[in-house]
């Protein structure tokens, strides 16, 4: 008798070779490859379906080593809810981060304004801009009041003027209680300084061999403290595959291992002094896979340099790259997948950006949604619970391998040619990686990579999301009134630099103090990129017409015969124009040409576009265009492809097609032009 139990125990087992023949069958005589493999950016294949055959011996070490890099007890914590401030006001981001920090956060990253991040006075004129107005202690212990340093991380985004800011934090720091016990976070990167800003204020090889004395100091001083970052995001911002940003990661962290243990640091300390920061698409599985690939690759490493403890210390943070300005809502939704990839891969940290990260400045509720993310990922879903939950997924273990297979390719190329700083120098780098950006911008373009509420179901009538403009006059009277009068001298040693200050020098003074007034390395920089720009540019195109003239650009959905036959197209239509800012004028549809025109004559568009199946096209079609041409359409579309009767369609004043796979920047530009919208 069959056990009732087993329910599939009376169906055939399954195989791989079963499933290909169905999944052939399925496609109807269409390449498997062509329409089930994706070839990555990367240069390798992801199959739709892997199995236990797909693992062979350097898959199955893949979660062993892995599972070795983890302490247990990180596992059962959770990782570090980390929450970005980059407000102006000193005083308004202090009672943001108590607010957080009492609601789940449980570290700070603080982003400095642009003139402490050029090291530029507080005369500046950039005091308060992109970041807070941090120049002097007394700034710092406003932002940092009632903040226990001991329990809560500070990390630091400070560009060039990473080792005055870290200075600043360090004298703050070791005023306080349990200062010991102190883990700060000072993200000192002159490499991803160089990519980001194509400047630094000294030559390359002496920023390094700085950051490597400084950061000596500094874990003398806080044991637990992460010194150098590794930072990924201009690499990944700037379009780069996730190969490459691995790459880059890589060159730069044995550089400045390398920095480290030639001031006389030993290996292993070196190795924890160091951090990487890694940026996180929306590619779910993707990010996973990233973050096990460096830190197997990290650990590889570790282990030819001698180093028993292979542990890597990685703060994930929401790519900037996959936001959007249009529609920021589905924001919520695409941090939320960069947290969990970033959990899911073992990040020691996450930063989660506020959906209107690329607005303006986040308020309270944008703030709580972003550590609510987290939170629920790790309290409800208990995700943090397993260490390298991906391990034995036959297709993540597969990922993992053929990511890091790509990247360690790369990174010995940067070893046999000198090394990554070579690269940003000639400016081979920036070239390889804009390559990688134009076939992005062919993908997104024809939508073959979608992005929701952007080129897919975007909603033209949203509500603009508004963010809080800040008094930066009174911001910038206040820094200059908390600035005391400095008259010492400096020095460029780290207790020569903490003496001044604790005497009241700025980030300003210690930076001109260090390298002069003028950059001594220039080069082109990375260009950031962001997925939906192309899109965003043809929206901000059509919300320029509308205020000034009152409406959107429009055009006129010609939809033939009953609702049941014209919808599927017209939707389709709709959906392709509206991502172009185009918006569609509907109706329920017509039975014959003259009631086509008189209503689009009626509407007031210029442009049409003529939806229906391709039976009533082969009936209607030539008929319906004429009569547009008629009631003056400059601009007639017909949504589908035209077949055998292309020219007959032109003929009779069709002047473009769309269908899938169609260009959809492109058209929309075209269309655009053609409503007179400059």
């Amino acid at each position: 008798m069959t056990d009732p139990l087993k329910l599939a125990s009376e169906f055939p087992a399954a195989d791989y070779a079963s499933w290909r023949q169905l999944a052939e069958a399925g496609l109807k005589g269409a390449d498997f490859n062509k329409k089930l493999v994706t070839q990555t950016l990367d240069g390798f294949a992801v199959q739709p379906l892997y199995t236990n055959d797909d693992q062979d011996d350097a898959t199955r070490l893949i979660h062993q080593v892995l599972s070795a890099s983890v302490d247990s007890k990180d596992a059962a914590s959770g990782w570090d809810i980390r929450q970005l401030h980059a407000h102006p006001d000193p005083k308004a981001v202090n009672a943001a981060i108590l607010e957080d920090l009492e609601n789940g956060a449980t570290s700070v990253l603080l982003k400095l304004d642009a003139s402490a991040r050029h090291g530029r006075e507080i005369s500046s004129a950039e005091v308060g801009v992109g970041g807070v107005a941090i120049h002097c202690l007394a700034d710092l212990e406003i932002a940092l009041d009632d903040i226990y340093t001991d329990l809560a991380t500070v990390a630091l985004d400070a560009g060039a003027a990473a080792i005055p800011a870290a200075v600043l934090l360090a004298a703050y720091i070791a005023k306080t209680d349990g200062a010991d016990e102190a883990a700060p976070a000072f993200n000192i990167d002159p490499i991803g300084t160089l990519a980001a800003t194509g400047s630094l204020p000294c030559d390359v090889t002496d920023a390094i061999n700085q950051a490597a004395s400084i950061a000596c100091d500094l874990i003398d001083q806080f044991p637990l403290a992460t010194a150098i970052t590794v930072d990924g995001a201009p690499y990944c911002n700037a379009g780069a595959t996730d190969g490459q940003e691995l790459a880059c990661l890589l060159a730069s962290g044995v550089t400045y291992l390398r920095a480290l243990t030639d001031t006389g640091m030993a290996a292993d300390q070196a190795a924890g002094a160091i951090a990487f920061n890694v940026a996180i698409g929306t590619d779910f599985f993707a990010g996973i896979a990233k973050l096990r690939a460096i830190r197997l690759m990290w650990s590889r490493i570790l282990g030819a340099s001698g180093i028993e403890d292979t542990t890597i210390t990685i703060n994930a943070v929401s790519a900037e790259m996959v936001l959007s300005t249009v529609d920021p809502w589905v924001n919520m939704l695409r941090t939320t997948v960069t947290s969990f990839a970033a959990g899911l891969g073992g990040a020691d940290s996450v930063v989660c950006l506020p959906y209107d990260h690329l607005i303006g400045l986040p308020d309270g509720f944008a703030r709580r949604i972003a550590r609510n993310t987290q939170l629920i990922l790790q309290e409800e879903s208990n995700v943090h619970r397993v260490i390298d939950p991906a391990g034995g997924a036959w297709f993540i273990e597969n990922l993992t391998k053929d990511l890091s297979t790509a990247a360690w390719a790369r990174f010995q190329k940067f070893e046999a040619t000198g090394s990554i700083v070579k690269s940003l120098k000639d400016g081979s780098l920036k070239a390889e990686i804009e390559t990688i950006w134009q076939a992005h911008q062919k993908r997104l373009a024809t939508r073959r990579d979608p992005l929701t509420g952007v080129s897919e179901f975007p909603n033209i009538a949203e509500a603009k999301v508004t963010c809080a403009t800040p008094d930066l006059d009174t911001i910038q009277a206040e820094a200059k009134a908390r600035q005391t009068k400095f008259d010492g001298t400096i020095g460029k040693d780290f207790n020569s630099l903490i003496n001044a200050a604790s005497n009241g020098a700025t980030i300003g003074h210690m930076f001109t103090d260090l390298y002069g007034t003028s950059a001594a390395t220039q080069i082109a920089a990375l260009v950031p990129h962001r997925l939906s720009e192309s899109f965003e540019s043809l929206r901000k195109r059509s919300d320029t017409h509308k205020a000034k003239t009152g409406k959107l650009p429009q055009i006129f959905l010609a939809n033939l015969g009953p609702v049941a036959k014209h919808t599927a197209r017209a939707m389709f239509a709709r959906n392709f124009f509206e991502a172009g800012g185009i918006e569609a004028i509907s109706n329920n549809g017509f039975a014959d040409a003259d009631t086509c025109a008189k209503a689009f004559a009626d509407s007031g568009a210029k442009i049409a576009i003529i939806c229906g199946t391709d039976a009533q096209y082969s009936e209607m079609a030539t008929d319906i265009a004429k009569a547009l041409k008629q009631a003056g359409a400059n601009r007639i579309y017909l949504a589908g492809h035209p077949g055998d009767a292309k020219a007959s369609y032109e003929a009779a004043g069709i002047d473009d097609f769309i269908s899938i796979g169609g260009d959809v920047l492109d058209v929309c530009k075209t269309a655009l032009t053609h409503l007179g919208v400059k």
